[in-house]
C-alpha cells in the first residue's frame, strides 16, 4: 500500500472516531456533549451547532484524497515522514480534528499537545480511536520530523527558537474572516447567514468574521447593519452566549467604549454592530462584535486591509463576486455566507501561503 493510502487510511479511522464524539444518540456523545460545554465555556447549543455543522464526520473521498495530498506532495515518492509532532490551537474546539488529520497523513506516529485551555475534545478523540495518535505533555521532536503548530506570533517565535536542527515547521498563526456583500444581497437573509458565522464558537478562531463591508453606499451598510443587529439578537436566543473570562470582558468594554465615541454602535443581543467609515478588519473582540462599512467596489475595500492576514472571506451577491474574491486574496477560504466556519476537509484550514520552514 502507498504511502498516501496508508494516509487516507488513517484519516479515514479519525474521521469515525470524530463521528463517534458528535452522536447525540450514544451514550459515548451524550457524555461528550456535557465534558465540552464544561471544557469551552460555549452554551449547549453552540457545542451542538459546532459538532453537528463545522465538525467534518462524512468528508468525501476526494476531499480525504485532497488533504493527504496537501501534506505529502512535493515528499519524496516512498519515504514517509518517520513522526509528526502537532501543537493544537486553543480557541476553536473543533480544530484538533483536522490539526490531527494533518499530522495522520502524513505519518503513523503522531505526537500531540493539546491546549492547556481546552484538552477535553482532543482526549475524547484519542478515546474514540484508541491507539491512533498519542496524546503527550512535551514534544520532542528529532531531526527530520515535522512540527504544525497553531497559535499567536509570540507562541509561534518561542517554537521556532526550540526547535532543533532538521526539524520541519508548519507555522500557523493568527488571521480574521471577513465579509463582501454585494448591495443587491444585503438583506435579511444576508443579515442571517452572517449573524450564524459570527455566532460559532462565539467569534473565536481565525474564520470568525470580524468585518463586513456592503459594496454600495453609506446608506445601504448603514441599513444592512441594523439588520445585522437584528439577526444577531435572534441568533442569541436560539444559540446563547457562553462565559467569558475577566480579559476578554474587559476587551469588549474597551472596544464598546471606542466604538460609541467614534461613530455608531448598535445593540446586538449580547455583542453589537459598529457602523463606521472605513474597514476595521481584527478591531473587534470576541463576544460576537462586527464592523460594518461600506466600499464602492470591491478593489476600494481590499485597498484598506492587509490581506495577509485575512484567512476566510464570505460573500453575499453575484456569483462572479466569489471569483473577484478569489483572485484578489488566493490564500484566503472563500465560500457563501453562513458557511466560513465549514470549510472543505481538503488540507488546512488557513491556507495562506505558509510554507514549510526547516530548523537552522
Amino acid at each position: 500500500m502507498s504511502d498516501d493510502a496508508n494516509g487516507v487510511e488513517r484519516v479515514r479511522a479519525l474521521v469515525a472516531a470524530a463521528r463517534r464524539v458528535a452522536d447525540a444518540a450514544s451514550d459515548f456523545g451524550r457524555r461528550a456533549r456535557g465534558r465540552l460545554v464544561e471544557s469551552t465555556g460555549l452554551s449547549a447549543e453552540n457545542v451542538a451547532w459546532a459538532l453537528e455543522e463545522a465538525l467534518e464526520t462524512a468528508p468525501s473521498d476526494a476531499e480525504v484524497a485532497a488533504l493527504v495530498r496537501s501534506v505529502t506532495a512535493g515528499s519524496p515518492a516512498g519515504v514517509a515522514t518517520r513522526a509528526v509532532h502537532v501543537i493544537l490551537p486553543a480557541n476553536v474546539f473543533v480544530a484538533p480534528h483536522r490539526a490531527v488529520a494533518l499530522g495522520l497523513a502524513a505519518s503513523e506516529r503522531v505526537y500531540v499537545r493539546p491546549s492547556r485551555r481546552e484538552p477535553v475534545f482532543t482526549a475524547l478523540l484519542a478515546e474514540a480511536a484508541p491507539g491512533l495518535f498519542e496524546i503527550v505533555r512535551e514534544l520532542t521532536p528529532e531531526p527530520g520530523d515535522h512540527v504544525w503548530a497553531y497559535g499567536g506570533d509570540r507562541s509561534l517565535e518561542a517554537v521556532r527558537a526550540a526547535l532543533p536542527a532538521g526539524t520541519v515547521l508548519h507555522a500557523q498563526g493568527p488571521g480574521y474572516g471577513f465579509a463582501v456583500v454585494d448591495a443587491s444581497a444585503a438583506g435579511e437573509a444576508a443579515a442571517a447567514a452572517l449573524a450564524l458565522d459570527i455566532a460559532a464558537f462565539d467569534q473565536r478562531g481565525c474564520l470568525s468574521p470580524r468585518a463586513a463591508v456592503v459594496l454600495g453606499t453609506r446608506e445601504a451598510a448603514r441599513c444592512f447593519a441594523a439588520l445585522v443587529a437584528d439577526a444577531l439578537a435572534t441568533r442569541a436566543r436560539e444559540v446563547p452566549l457562553g462565559r467569558l473570562d475577566a480579559a476578554e470582558l474587559a476587551e469588549i468594554r474597551r472596544f464598546r467604549d471606542v466604538a460609541t465615541y467614534a461613530g455608531e454602535l448598535l445593540p446586538a443581543g449580547p455583542g453589537g454592530v459598529f457602523v463606521t467609515d472605513g474597514v476595521r478588519l481584527g478591531v473587534t473582540p470576541i463576544g460576537r462584535h462586527v464592523t460594518v462599512s461600506a466600499a464602492s467596489g470591491l478593489d476600494a475595500a481590499l485597498s484598506e486591509i492587509d490581506g495577509a492576514l485575512v484567512t476566510a472571506v464570505g460573500f453575499a451577491g453575484p456569483s462572479a463576486l466569489a471569483g473577484e474574491v478569489t483572485a484578489a486574496l488566493p490564500g484566503a477560504r472563500v465560500s457563501s455566507l453562513g458557511r466560513m466556519q465549514c470549510p472543505a476537509f481538503d488540507g488546512p484550514a488557513d491556507r495562506r501561503s505558509l510554507s514549510p520552514e526547516r530548523g537552522l
